[in-house]
């Protein structure tokens, strides 16, 4: 078989795990609240530069990281989350990860990217609310973050 067809048939039939993956060496929490930022960010429906810059903001200041590794950080969650069949996984992460005060502070950040343009959809609030009752918070604290983020 000539070369060039090797190479399509093993990338076309190699594992996920063989492949090249942007997020091989990153930090498994980081890269879940990442990916829940990402989603958050498009559940609108619109790509929106302001909601994307929210992201890399959040993502900065929480992590400590830098502009370079924001924007590896931000390609490798842009890559799970366009191929993630399902988001409980990165929840998964996070429950085992994080103290109850750490999740609630993902959670202040979810909501300050799902404010970020200004406005929240409805899509935007139903996926927080999923995601508050995946990362096991009461209501009352996903309202109570809600309210001090929200603008006036």
């Amino acid at each position: 078989m000539p070369s060039a067809l090797k190479q399509l048939a093993s990338k076309l039939f190699s594992t996920p795990a063989e492949q090249q993956d942007a997020s091989a060496d990153l930090d498994d929490v980081q890269l879940a609240a990442a990916v829940l930022m990402v989603e958050v960010a498009r559940a609108d429906f619109s790509e929106d530069a302001v909601e994307r810059r929210a992201v890399e903001h959040e993502l900065r200041s929480a992590f400590g990281l830098d502009s370079t590794q924001v924007k590896r950080l931000m390609d490798a969650a842009t890559q799970r989350a366009d191929e993630a069949i399902s988001l409980h996984r990165f929840v998964a992460t996070m429950n085992e990860s994080l103290s109850y005060a750490d999740k609630l502070d993902v959670l202040t950040q979810l909501w300050r990217v799902a404010y970020a343009d200004g406005e929240l959809d409805k899509h935007e609030e139903h996926l927080m609310r999923r995601f508050s009752d995946l990362l096991h918070i009461p209501h009352r604290d996903w309202i109570q973050r809600k309210l001090a983020v929200a603008p006036d």
